[in-house]
């Protein structure tokens, strides 16, 4: 696939996810390209974090967050990701889904590089104007809301957003006492 294709998949899938989802399943890509993505994926989310980390602003009279060790945060990144793909498989399939551990992580794969790009795109407007980052974090949450349901709609054939919904919620109750125990410093 190339650049272009890439930005056309991108457009599909913040227009109509589920085509785009339906799309990236039939890719069918081989276990070793999911993993190497994953992998890219985790390390871009890494630098595109540090990137957040040493260019926001802190305000004035504020300290600034200790800096969180590189390789902690490569951990951190790939163990969520890989907790999400679990929870989104295992509930799933509790509620009658038919996906696959691939077809999952490639959908998870794709969208952590949408964000990744909306992450990008945040730092800019946080440099350029600090004003509009709170209404653009709370757009692309919205929107990776939306384009989640579809993508977790598609790959367990539920028909209905609802199912997906639930899918949802039950992983966030699944995955949040895990990433809490594994938060320095968090309430656990």
């Amino acid at each position: 696939m190339n650049p272009t294709g890439f930005v056309d998949l991108a457009i599909l899938t913040l227009t109509h996810p589920a085509q785009a989802a339906r799309r990236l399943l039939d890719m069918r890509p081989g276990r070793e390209i999911l993993w190497l993505a994953f992998f890219l994926a985790v390390v871009l989310n890494g630098l595109v974090q540090l990137g957040i980390d040493h260019l926001i602003p802190v305000p004035n009279g504020e300290s600034a967050p200790p800096p969180t060790p590189v390789f902690l945060g490569l951990v951190r990144s790939a163990g969520a990701m890989l907790l999400s793909v679990g929870a989104f498989l295992f509930v799933g399939r509790l509620l009658g889904g038919r996906a696959t551990f691939d077809d999952i992580l490639t959908l998870t794969i794709w969208l952590q590089y949408l964000q990744i790009a909306a992450m990008l795109i945040t730092l800019v407007i946080t440099i350029v104007l600090p004003f509009l980052m709170l209404m653009f974090l709370l757009a692309t949450a919205i929107i990776s809301l939306y384009v989640t349901l579809h993508f977790l709609n598609e790959a367990h054939q539920f028909g209905s957003l609802a199912k997906s919904f639930g899918v949802i919620v039950l992983s966030a109750l699944i995955a949040v006492p895990f990433v809490l125990a594994l938060t320095p410093g968090g309430p656990v």
